[in-house]
């Protein structure tokens, strides 16, 4: 059972504490389609937004089995709050174990990170291309300026952390006849960027995804991360790949927890005018608690096994990305389910505005747009069963 170390104890504590303070304002902020900004001050004062820094940055060095029990705790208070702060955390910690940006950027964005408690997130979705996972050239450009300077033209879809993010890893064409694309390290703040409020989503209302828009943005040299090319693409490696799968997950697994704590305490409180017995007694809502807390406890221990399978095990993990996509896959089926269950349990009353879980059901629901879709899951499934060696 977790935790199992000092360590991931103290990051729990400090993530249940969190999850407590901003469970008080969650609501409020879904129906106001608002960023919750005091929740990510309170994460910015209490030294959690630095937790994914490694140890050789002056950072805590929390790993991924850390932050997926931290944001599992997080959502339970806020799914949109624990959404949104587990982009920033794969952003640092992917980059903790793949090392792929330029030491200057590393060594200058992690110390932003510790010093400033800035945000991070990787921002590439376009109105037109979707998101780059399915192919495509970006819109978004990047134009020659003269002496190594560059104008950022452009406008990004779903860019989660918006109003509050720091840098912008944004994904953009390089249009000086190369073909290149390249993602570069864009601080919010200069002249020319603006944000337009463009998200009012049935799930993860607080998570800020709003439009990103470049104009004329002066980019320098020093900015790139890095450019490739369809004829030479860049080698990213997989060492980061379980971080954006288990970090979400753990924030739809953490809502649906919350969903069914709702329902247990309900199913032991109500008990209406006339009946014997709260409704805890009654034979069909015992069933539908039993199979509601199993797949709570299931789907939680295969989450953290699959997250420390992927940590302790880097040599394995070729063979364990298929694993990956399954935990993603059914962490969201799984956390559709126990919301499902919930209102069953609570019956009519959990439709009312006034009790949370008609935003827990409406939260866990995003998880299944988001990356690997359950299309693509699949197929890297299958053909790891079909296609791999005997």
């Amino acid at each position: 059972m977790w935790p199992k170390t000092d360590d991931q104890a103290k990051l729990l504590d400090l993530a249940e504490i969190i999850s407590a303070e901003i469970s008080k304002t969650a609501a409020e902020h879904d129906r106001a389609n608002s960023f919750p900004h005091s929740h990510f001050e309170l994460m910015k004062t209490s030294g959690y937004l630095k937790s994914a820094v490694p140890k050789t940055y002056g950072g805590p060095g929390y790993g991924l089995t850390d932050l997926t029990l931290a944001q599992y705790a997080i959502a339970s208070g806020d799914g949109s709050t624990a959404l949104g702060v587990g982009m920033h955390h794969m952003a640092v910690g992917t980059e903790a174990i793949a090392q792929k940006w330029p030491e200057h950027l590393r060594e200058k964005l992690f110390e932003s990170v510790l010093t400033n408690g800035s945000l991070l997130n990787n921002i590439a979705s376009e109105p037109e291309l979707g998101s780059p996972r399915g192919g495509g050239r970006p819109a978004t450009t990047l134009i020659p300026d003269g002496d190594g300077k560059w104008l950022l033209n452009g406008r990004k879809t779903w860019s989660t952390l918006a109003p509050k993010l720091t840098y912008a890893i944004t994904f953009a064409a390089v249009e000086d006849g190369s073909n290149d694309t390249a993602r570069i390290a864009q601080r919010m703040d200069m002249d020319g960027i603006s944000i337009t409020e463009t998200w009012d989503s049935m799930s993860m209302r607080a998570t800020g995804s709003h439009d990103i828009v470049f104009e004329n943005v002066k980019v320098n040299a020093d900015d790139f991360i890095q450019r490739a090319n369809p004829k030479s693409p860049s080698n990213d490696g997989i060492d980061g790949a379980a971080w954006f799968p288990l970090l979400l997950s753990a924030a739809n697994l953490g809502v649906a927890s919350a969903a069914c704590d709702y329902a247990i305490d309900f199913a032991k409180n109500r008990q209406p005018t006339g009946a014997p017995a709260p409704i805890s007694k009654i034979p069909h809502v015992r069933e539908q608690v039993a199979r509601m807390e199993s797949l709570r406890r299931l789907s939680k221990n295969t989450l953290l096994t699959s997250a420390e399978d992927w940590e302790f095990n880097p040599e394995d993990r070729p063979d364990l990305l298929p694993q990956i996509s399954m935990t993603k896959l059914s962490s969201i089926d799984s956390a559709i389910q126990i919301t499902d269950l919930a209102i069953r349990i609570v019956g009519g009353a959990a439709l009312e505005k006034s009790r949370p879980l008609e935003r827990y059901f409406r939260d866990v629901r995003s998880g299944l747009f988001n990356p690997p879709i359950e299309g693509r899951a699949l197929e890297q499934i299958a053909a790891s069963v079909l296609d791999g060696e005997n």
